[in-house]
């Protein structure tokens, strides 16, 4: 069998980086445990000995692991999370101001949300009564901003994904894009082209200023700078929320909104 050491090799790595990880962890969050356990040889700045007793704790007492990996990646997403929202709040005014992304209610509103989506992902489309509610039940206290993420396309330009987004942003030109917006969030089955056209002859709108304004170059480097501020800010998924410069990243259910949106009033 000429693969099974690579195999063994390619199995032992990823425990040999936890093992690393979780040996770190434990320095930064047991060494008072060990601590309790041999102050002589941590006082005395004895590093072998200090990890051959770290070692024989770990081994006496395993359970602790899986708690040094939760304190470990807790401290990794808090680190992300600050990083994240240090740069949304460098970069609201650009967040929130722009002349291509659609936005419901009051310009002068306490609260602005501005969510970035994709009419392809299921997790939007899983958000959409959200946004739905939040606007029925919160609308006169809040600004919302509908960010064109265009993501999914493996396509690229071309794909389905970017071809919605610029529909929106040319029937928002007409007056009509809550309810367009509606109708692609919940479309059945699988969204195309030419379901995205057929949605929007339903509408009563020049068709043919919809597909020139659909065909703007300006979307298309709306598209871009849009994405480039997301990754720089760290934005990668949808959907994302940013309310009043405070990241919520997925679809993390109403009640997480509005208690964002609430604290922020």
């Amino acid at each position: 069998m000429p693969h099974a050491p690579d195999a063994q090799k390619g199995s032992r790595l990823p425990l040999f980086l936890a093992l690393f990880a979780l040996f770190l962890a434990i320095i930064g969050v047991g060494l008072s445990l060990v601590t309790l356990r041999a102050p002589a040889m941590v006082g005395g700045g004895d590093k072998a000995q200090l990890e051959q007793t770290i070692r024989a704790y770990l081994l006496e007492n395993p359970e602790i692991l899986p708690q040094a990996i939760a304190v470990l990646r807790q401290r990794e997403e808090r680190a992300e999370q600050q990083r994240l929202q240090s740069f949304a709040t460098d970069r609201w005014e650009d967040i929130s101001q722009d002349p291509f992304s659609p936005v419901v209610g009051d310009e002068n509103a306490p609260v602005t949300v501005v969510e970035y989506y994709d009419y392809r992902c299921s997790f939007c489309r899983r958000a959409h009564p959200d946004m739905v509610r939040l606007l029925d039940e919160h609308g006169d206290t809040i600004r919302y901003v509908f960010k064109q993420f265009p993501v999914l396309d493996r396509e690229g330009p071309d794909g389905v994904s970017h071809f919605a987004a610029r529909a929106a942003i040319a029937m928002s030109r007409q007056g009509d894009f809550l309810e367009f917006h509606d109708k692609l969030m919940t479309h059945e089955g699988r969204l195309h082209k030419g379901a995205v056209l057929d949605i929007a002859r339903e509408f009563d709108v020049d068709m043919a200023q919809f597909r020139k304004d659909m065909d703007d170059p300006a979307i298309m480097d709306y598209f871009s700078s849009t994405i480039q501020l997301a990754r720089m800010i760290g934005i990668t998924g949808t959907p994302t929320y940013v309310i009043n410069g405070k990241v919520l990243a997925g679809a993390q259910g109403y009640d997480a909104i509005l208690a964002l949106v609430q604290d922020q009033s």
